[in-house]
């Protein structure tokens, strides 16, 4: 039987599986034959996406320019942020002296005497006050700060950014502003001064004579505004005069002020009341040591409090307190808050003076006339004479003709002038005794005691008691006035570091061994870090016959004064004397690179060169001990020797 056959089925396109005609016109474009609709649909997305790539990329463009402007606009918000932040921060800094034009009536005005002419004469008054005191306090350490400047005010018309400034300034700064009137009298001029904080002074005086108002007025203000300067401004201004009612009434009312400043409510005022008083000239020496340790209390690393008081403890003669106290500055100093401690124009100089001081105790001279030299050329203000303490390094140096050139240059500029008194005699007497002078040397501190002690206040009598007396006294043990030495050294005090050490050279040269051994060692115990004392013990020894010993001292006084030329060249000649001319030759060599121009040192090398056999370079250094300075007896050994090699 005959199966009916199937009926062939049409072949059906499968169903769309998106509804996205793009994609559909893909599938039929991907088969054997697109259709021309499916290509068409494709070509006009194709133009599509690239209208939209171009929209895309505008939209870039201006998505980068917006950008761009916010950037712009967030620079700006920024700037004038920082701007008003500045000027904010400024105002708020702003510091001086305003004077406001005074009130003067018309028949003043009439005569010239306007508002601002009036305050103009009491700004000139103010500014002389300022510029006549001296002092290493900081101006921003004034609760009346006038670093700013003292300026007359200046009134401005209508709306400025000048005058926007200004009244900000005068509500966020710490300006000082003063104002006041001038006004006619029944007997003459009354002056009216009023300040910020609320106080007001009045001063009368003579019709003719409005300058002697504005100033009697300014100095009540100066000391209202300012009584710390005040009472610097009063102690300069004693120091000008000679002893007597005047300066002592100068020095009182500065001591009453500063006394008062002592129960402030400031740390900051009583600190640096202690150290007016510490550093008055009617404060004595002595007296002046628990004051500044009063000070220290407030602020321990003050580096003006221990600078002076280093001063003073060298002037007491206490030279180990003087060289910690020296060497504390320089650990103080290393911090920038204890540097803003100081005004600005000291900021140099200190530095420099507490390193010569350390370098002083230490023998190291070299570096103690180069740091004089320094403070020198700096030209800021201060109480030590750095010209006189540089020539002091140079003798100490062995080079005591450097003095004549100074005195000789001294000479040029005040020629035709004849000072009261030399102030050179110290040094004078220091070349004199470097080249063993003794005569002279006594003749011009003598000359010093006499013509100084009539006029001495407090402080310099101590002074003399601890630096000149010392000196006076071992000069006429040099010249043979042993007794004169031996009263003279007695009446120094006991805890004085060079009254000591000449009290034991003293009885060394009388021949009292004991008391010379009892002396060093006093010395030493008084200055355990200082060179000096050990040098000279052995000296002593030395003299004794006492090699060993003498160099055992030597060695000790190098540890403690690496820097100082004498102990190497001294333990030189002690090798010498024990025939070690090669040894000698070492010290001698160290102790030129410390004192290059020792003149007696290069004739003790020759010695040495020549006990070697090598006369050629013996006579190089005769050659240079004569172009030095020599002592009379030292210069004949020199020509002696340099005539010796000449000879056929």
């Amino acid at each position: 039987m005959n199966e009916p056959k199937a009926r062939p089925r049409r072949k059906r396109t499968a169903a769309a599986t998106t509804p996205d005609a793009v994609e559909i016109a893909m599938d039929v474009a991907a088969g054997a034959a697109p259709s021309e609709a499916a290509m068409a649909v494709l070509r006009s997305h194709a133009r599509l996406l690239d209208h939209q790539g171009v929209l895309a990329r505008n939209e870039i463009f201006r998505n980068r320019i917006r950008s761009i402007r916010d950037i712009a606009i967030a620079a700006m918000v920024v700037a004038l942020v920082v701007a008003v932040g500045a000027v904010v921060w400024s105002a708020s800094r702003t510091t001086g002296l305003v004077i406001q034009p005074f009130s003067v009536p018309p028949e003043l005005v009439e005569d010239g005497l306007d508002g601002r002419a009036v305050a103009a004469l009491f700004q000139d008054e103010l500014v002389r006050l300022d510029a006549a005191t001296s002092s290493p306090r900081p101006a921003a350490s004034f609760r009346n700060d006038w670093s700013g400047a003292i300026s007359v005010e200046v009134e401005a018309g209508g709306l400025s950014l000048t005058g926007a400034y200004t009244a900000l300034t005068r509500w966020l700064g710490q300006e000082t502003f003063i104002s006041g009137g001038l006004s006619r009298t029944r007997d003459g001029l009354e002056l009216v001064v009023r300040t910020s904080d609320g106080r007001a002074i009045t001063v009368r005086g003579l019709p003719d004579r409005p300058d002697a108002l504005m100033k009697q007025a300014a100095e009540q203000v100066y000391e209202q505004t300012q009584p710390y300067r005040y009472s610097q401004y009063l102690r300069t201004s004693g120091q000008g005069l000679p002893d007597g009612p005047e300066q002592r009434a100068l020095y009182g009312r500065s001591r009453a002020i500063l006394t008062a400043l002592l129960d402030s409510r400031s740390q900051i005022e009583r600190l640096w009341a202690y150290n007016g008083l510490g550093v008055a000239r009617d404060t004595t020496t002595r007296d002046s040591i628990p004051i500044m340790e009063a000070a220290l209390e407030i602020d321990p690393d003050h580096p003006i409090v221990q600078v002076n008081l280093a001063d003073q403890c060298l002037f007491l003669g206490h030279a180990e307190a003087a060289l910690g106290h020296s060497q504390s500055v320089a650990v103080s100093w290393s911090n920038p808050r204890n540097r803003a401690k100081v005004s600005e124009d000291r900021q140099q100089r200190l530095p420099l003076v507490f390193a010569a001081r350390v370098a002083e105790l230490q023998g190291d001279w070299r570096q103690a006339q180069d740091l004089w030299t320094r403070v020198l050329n700096s030209g800021q203000p201060g109480t030590s004479n750095p010209r006189d303490l540089r020539m002091a390094a140079l003798i100490a140096l062995h080079q005591p003709s450097a003095l004549q050139r100074l005195i000789e240059d001294d000479a040029l500029r005040s020629a035709g002038r004849q000072p009261p008194r030399d102030p050179l005699l110290p040094l004078r007497a220091a070349a004199a005794a470097s080249l063993d002078q003794w005569p002279q040397a006594l003749a011009a501190l003598e000359a010093f005691e006499a013509e100084v002690a009539p006029t001495l206040d407090l402080r310099d009598r101590t002074d003399r008691m601890t630096f000149l007396w010392p000196r006076l006294a071992y000069a006429r043990a040099r010249t043979g006035d042993l007794a004169g030495a031996r009263t003279l050294i007695a009446a120094t005090p006991l805890d004085c570091y060079l009254c000591v050490r000449e009290r034991a050279r003293i009885a060394e040269l009388a021949g009292d061994r004991a008391a010379a051994d009892r002396w060093s060692a006093e010395a030493r115990r008084q200055g355990p870090s200082l060179p000096f004392a050990f040098a000279e013990r052995g000296q002593m020894l030395m003299a004794r016959g006492d090699i060993a010993g003498a160099i055992d001292f030597y060695e000790q006084a190098i540890e403690r004064g690496p820097r100082w030329a004498d102990p190497q060249k001294y333990w030189g000649d002690a090798l010498m004397a024990r025939g070690d001319a090669a040894g000698a030759i070492r010290k001698y060599r160290a102790a030129a690179d410390r004192a290059p121009r020792w003149g007696a040192l290069h004739l003790a090398w020759g010695r040495a060169l020549e006990a070697q056999g090598r006369r050629d370079q013996a006579r190089d250094k005769y050659t240079e001990a004569a172009r030095m300075d020599l002592s009379a007896a030292d210069r004949a050994e020199v020509v002696r020797r340099l005539g010796a090699r000449t000879q056929p």
